[in-house]
């Protein structure tokens, strides 16, 4: 069951309501989840668009996968919040633009990475032995071991980590609320938002974080 429609309106007094749905219907969130999304997801994703700082297309491909449909998601599986202030709502990760993106899966998947080069840097670490790497005979090596096995690897396992997208499930369909990170420190801050405009557009959402 939905419940409150917003209008949106700029400082100046502009209505921006249209742009706003316009755009929730030109990234395909009215035919993919019509009717299941909220404006503060909206609102996150058009402000990622129009600062350059989030391809909207890669949360809506994330949207899709959990939906059943597109390409099979290269990133981890949907996971259930268990602590406050997010206890009883989802999040499914999506991938964002950017080198600082690629540098943070690549440094999680080194930490179990066995490929040649790396398990040599490794033994020469344990025996205290000094060994000379030549940039001019070696570099080639070392970006193919680092990045490119690595990140081939990642997308094999569907272990490709990234920011949230955070939704709720109800009678079998999923609501999708808004977008977070990691930081655990923005929750709380998070969960007034959808306290204050998610909860008044789903209408069983306040009894579901109520009863988490």
């Amino acid at each position: 069951m939905t419940g409150k429609k917003y209008t949106l309106t700029q400082r100046n007094g502009e209505d921006m309501t249209t742009v706003i749905t316009d755009f929730a219907d030109s990234i395909g969130l009215e035919h993919i989840v019509p009717g299941r999304y909220s404006i503060l997801l909206v609102l996150g994703l058009f402000g990622g668009a129009t600062s350059n700082r989030l391809n909207p297309g890669k949360v809506v491909h994330e949207i899709q996968t959990l939906e059943g449909a597109g390409n099979p998601s290269r990133l981890k599986p949907p996971t259930q919040f268990k602590h406050p202030p997010l206890k009883g709502l989802w999040h499914k990760h999506y991938l964002e633009d950017g080198v600082g993106a690629i540098a943070l899966n690549l440094k999680k998947r080194l930490k179990k990475y066995d490929q040649s080069f790396m398990q040599r840097m490794y033994e020469t670490q344990e025996t205290d032995e000094e060994r000379y790497i030549s940039l001019k005979n070696h570099s080639k090596s070392i970006a193919n071991d680092v990045v490119h096995l690595n990140w081939v690897q990642l997308t094999k396992d569907a272990a490709l980590t990234g920011q949230w997208i955070i939704y709720a499930q109800h009678e079998g369909k999923k609501y999708y609320l808004c977008l977070g990170t990691h930081d655990k420190s923005q929750h709380e801050n998070l969960r007034k938002q959808i306290d204050a405009l998610c909860c008044q557009e789903f209408l069983f959402l306040s009894t579901l974080l109520a009863s988490a």
